[in-house]
Order: C-alpha cells, then sequence, then structure tokens
C-alpha cells in the first residue's frame, strides 16, 4: 500500500491503481527526494507521469501551494480526483499526453517531478516542455532506473544532484 510519508496527511493510503502499469515511487524513494528537496511550502507544483499522484499529493501534504498533475490514464486521473476531492486543495488534472497537456498550460512551476515509465525515459520535446513551464530558480526531479545513464540535455537545467535508491535514480535539476 503507497502511503502519504510526511506533513498534514501522514499515513493516508493513497489511490489503489488496479489497472495498467503504474509504478509508484516507493516510500523510501519518496524520503530520500523530499528530504533531498528539505522546503516544499508554497510552491506550484507540476507532477509529470502522475500514475497515483503520490509525488502531488507528498508535496501538498508537506505544506506546496498547488499541484497540476497529468497523465495518459483516465482511470489513474478519476482515481486522483476522488481521493483529493475533501482536502480542500488547490489541485487541477489532466488526462492526456504529456506534451500535449503542456503545449494548453500557461503557467510556470517551482517543482516539477517528471516519472515517466522507464522504458521510455523524457524525450527532447517533453525537455523543452518542461523549461518553458520553468519558473526561474524551479527544481524538476527526474525519476528513472537505477541503471540508466540518462541526464537532460538542457542548456537551461543543471544537474544539481543524484540519488539511488534500490532501483530508482533520483536526479534533481535547477533551472537557471
Amino acid at each position: 500500500m503507497t502511503r502519504i510519508i510526511a506533513g498534514e496527511w501522514r499515513g493516508h493510503s493513497l489511490p489503489k491503481l488496479k489497472t495498467g502499469s503504474v509504478r509508484p515511487t516507493t516510500d523510501r524513494a519518496r524520503t530520500v527526494m523530499f528530504d533531498t528537496l528539505r522546503d516544499v511550502r508554497d510552491l506550484m507544483v507540476l507532477d509529470l507521469y502522475s500514475g497515483t499522484g503520490a509525488l502531488g499529493f507528498e508535496a501538498l501534504s508537506r505544506g506546496a501551494q498547488s499541484v497540476v498533475s497529468i497523465d495518459m490514464n483516465p482511470h489513474y486521473i478519476n482515481e486522483q480526483k476522488l481521493w483529493i476531492k475533501d482536502r480542500e486543495k488547490t489541485f487541477r488534472a489532466y488526462t492526456g499526453e504529456v506534451n500535449k497537456v503542456l503545449k494548453r498550460l500557461d503557467q510556470n512551476f517551482d517543482l516539477i517531478f517528471a516519472d515517466p515509465p522507464y522504458a521510455e525515459g523524457i524525450p527532447e520535446d517533453i525537455v523543452k516542455l518542461i523549461e518553458a513551464h520553468s519558473a526561474r530558480d524551479a527544481r524538476i526531479v527526474y525519476e528513472c532506473a537505477r541503471r540508466s545513464e540518462t541526464i537532460l540535455n538542457s542548456e537551461i537545467l543543471k544537474l544539481e544532484k543524484e540519488k539511488v535508491v534500490a532501483e530508482t535514480r533520483i536526479q534533481i535539476y535547477k533551472a537557471l
């Protein structure tokens, strides 16, 4: 069972998704990720390839101002909307391909999570869209397979930190 690990909703279970190939970020990996990020209070957050919504909901629980969630699977997005419904936080969710939804958004974000299917990675066109939606000094958290040697190809996003937790590689970039 995936659960919120800290903040106002600590211990609350996240949506259980029984269809598709969702791979929620483990409790341990989220702990390392958020300990590395430190303070997410008042940040505007974008959660790409959101699945259960674990990363965005963890950020809201820890005081983020708002979350925008994007996933291709309408079932995942519907479960996220049901989960957040009575929690009185600023949350918007979109169903669709990440690149198509990002092209329609006109907002910049302080923190962007990108946890695509490990086999797919992040295509260059999506990296460019992430750059376009990054506020100055934004942090971008890219989650990939431990064995991946991928570094996001960007002149604007600079790799700040990298951590490995079990089978997950967490890269944290800063927008210049």
